[in-house]
């Protein structure tokens, strides 16, 4: 491998992600060196006829593709399961607040039912003391006259008994 040809693998290598675009000091970049390759493309200029035969820089730069492929892949898979990860806590987090929900949903039921039958009892109290209140009402007025009744019979007998 020539001297130039390490220098731009080595680049690619410490800068995976980069693509040099372009020539560089007069010569064809790695990747447009492979493009050409297999497009058929002729060289353009003694510099780039001179590398022709370097394969060996070919071969890195398509390692060096490879490598970057291969990187995007692990990355694309890395964020698919992370976005799986996501849906399947989203869905957790879904299930457990429809639970809640539920749950929520039955304690109010039970407590319109509590209050229900409280109502009632309110009512069946409110009945039961209007009755008391009638029969005490009606208790007094029979015991009012049976004191008067007993004012008027037995007053004269009293009376009677304290004249001698």
């Amino acid at each position: 491998m020539s001297g130039a040809a390490r220098a731009r693998a080595e680049t690619m290598e410490s800068h995976p992600l980069t693509y040099p675009v372009g020539p560089r000091n007069g010569d064809a970049a790695p990747i447009d060196r492979v493009v050409a390759l297999f497009s058929g493309a002729a060289s353009a200029g003694p510099a780039a006829e001179a590398e022709a035969d370097d394969w060996s820089a070919s071969l890195t730069a398509v390692r060096g593709v490879a490598a970057r492929v291969r990187g995007l892949q692990a990355s694309a898979r890395e964020s698919v399961r992370e976005a799986q990860h996501s849906v399947r806590a989203a869905e957790t987090a879904r299930r457990a607040a429809e639970d809640r929900a539920r749950h929520a949903e039955s304690l109010l039921r039970a407590a319109l039912e509590r209050a229900e039958q409280a109502e009632a009892q309110a009512r069946a109290a409110a009945e039961r003391a209007e009755r008391a209140e009638a029969e005490r009402t009606e208790a007094r007025g029979w015991l009012r006259r049976m004191h008067e009744c007993m004012v008027s019979e037995f007053g004269a007998l009293s009376e009677a008994a304290d004249q001698p």
